[in-house]
């Protein structure tokens, strides 16, 4: 063969590629198929975490007259018609993963959850927020799953199954940055027709309206037509901007002024009932509150009055951020940071009686400010907080009982030592000590 014809037939061949591109496409290809994995294991563990859920016997609530919330074609807003007292219950920070890495914790908050509903019986749950925390595990003790849209119909599927009547607001975990599901689409679940018990409802007929997502007015009334209470639900918000670092500074939001604008003109139209207000976020009310009490070694003030219970247990700069929401990253006086306390509350329509707030998983404190009770409730997070599976002193739940001719009673429930739940149903549960036990305030329990 000749030289040329050599040269050639080399020149023919194909020349072979080097390793270096075949690296990356087996990192891309094997980080797609972890995820495929997951997601397949995720869903599986939803699955499995609804089986649970259905091996509970529903709420009895044979010989209960039990009220029916029902739109009042007049107003368009749930209202709940009776001449008994109607219970109110609130549960906050659930905090389901619905993951693979948080599999026993949420059974774990699933059980508490049932008992304490088997146990009450209310006529209505006002869920706080933080219902799920889809957060990639086991990082920051974390589901293991980024799908809040499926852990959050593990969380409805609770209720759904106990046949008890619910409602909620989101906290700054209902939906994370990193999350499948954003804040609108999620409250367009709560809505679904398909679920019976789940009373969610934006209360508005144009989505352009709604100022944030989870505002609800539902109003109690006894039978001779006259509103006993009204039960505002309030989005606080998550974060300050959808970003990775206001989440990592733990920059909260606040109710904005368009909602309080909402609120103030839907209150007033109803004629200006005494209301109720359920947020996730504490307002910066609470915070003026505690420090009044503070400085005064929790003796009352002329605006200030320590209730019960604890208050800002773990005294660090670490906490006091998580807490105070605006106070410590804003800078402008505490006071203006919202004005949802100015305008609902005595020196404005002098409507707001009552104020809940969750999003501090220690904390169970009952404050009366200006004259308007602040209420901390007890938490359910058995995964947010790194061992809180294993405090049992601040899980509970809280209960409003409201009469016929409107008078409000508040009483806090424990899980385990009022409301029958088992202390080593899972893991071995203290409730003898405080889950920070350095820090707690003279004056608290």
């Amino acid at each position: 063969m000749s030289k040329d014809r050599k040269n050639e037939n080399k020149a023919a061949k194909p020349r072979k590629r080097g390793l270096w591109w075949k690296i990356p496409a087996w990192i891309v290809a094997v980080i797609a198929a972890v995820f495929v994995i997951l997601l397949a294991v995720n869903y599986v563990m939803s699955l499995q975490l609804r089986q649970y859920i259905k091996s509970f016997d529903p709420v009895d609530y044979s010989g209960i007259d039990r009220v029916v919330p029902e739109i009042d074609p007049a107003t368009g807003y749930y209202t709940m018609t009776s001449d008994r007292d109607l219970k109110i219950m609130m549960l906050t920070d659930l905090h389901i993963g619905g993951g693979c890495w948080s599999t026993k914790k949420d059974r774990k908050a699933v059980y508490e959850i049932i008992s304490m509903l088997q146990n009450e019986k209310p006529d209505l749950v006002i869920l706080d927020g933080d219902n799920t925390f889809a957060v990639p595990g086991p990082v920051y003790n974390g589901g293991g799953t980024l799908n809040n849209y499926m852990a959050t119909k593990d969380v409805i599927s609770i209720f759904e199954h106990e046949g008890v009547y619910f409602s909620t607001v989101f906290g700054n975990h209902d939906t994370e940055v990193f999350d499948y599901t954003g804040r609108a689409k999620l409250g367009e679940l709560y809505m679904d027709d398909k679920y019976k018990y789940c009373i969610f409802d934006q209360n508005f007929t144009d989505s352009a309206d709604i100022p944030t997502v989870t505002n609800q007015i539902i109003v109690l009334k006894n039978t001779a037509g006259e509103i006993t209470k009204a039960l505002l639900l309030v989005d606080s918000n998550a974060y300050v901007d959808n970003s990775i670092r206001a989440v990592l500074d733990w920059d909260y939001d606040i109710i904005r002024d368009s909602t309080v604008d909402w609120a103030a003109k839907a209150i007033a139209d109803l004629g200006s009932p005494k209301t109720v207000a359920f947020f996730h976020i504490p307002t910066s009310e609470f915070r003026i509150a505690y420090e009044e009490l503070e400085t005064n070694n929790f003796n009352d003030t002329a605006d200030s009055q320590y209730i019960s219970g604890v208050w800002d247990e773990k005294m660090d700069e670490t906490v006091h951020s998580r807490i105070w929401h605006g106070g410590i990253t804003r800078n402008v006086p505490l006071a203006d940071i919202d004005k949802f306390f100015e305008t609902m509350g005595p020196d404005g329509m002098n409507v707001l009686e009552a104020c809940f707030c969750g999003h501090d998983h220690v904390n169970n404190a009952w404050v009366r400010y200006k004259g308007v009770d602040l209420c901390y409730g007890y938490s359910v997070d058995n995964l947010a907080y790194e061992d809180i599976n294993y405090s049992g002193l601040q899980r509970g739940t809280t209960i409003i009982n409201i009469a016929p001719d409107g008078t409000r009673t508040t009483e806090y429930k424990n899980a385990y030592k009022d409301c029958g739940v088992s202390a080593n149903a899972f893991v071995d549960v203290y409730t003898d000590r405080l889950f920070y036990e350095n820090g707690k305030p003279d004056g608290a329990m």
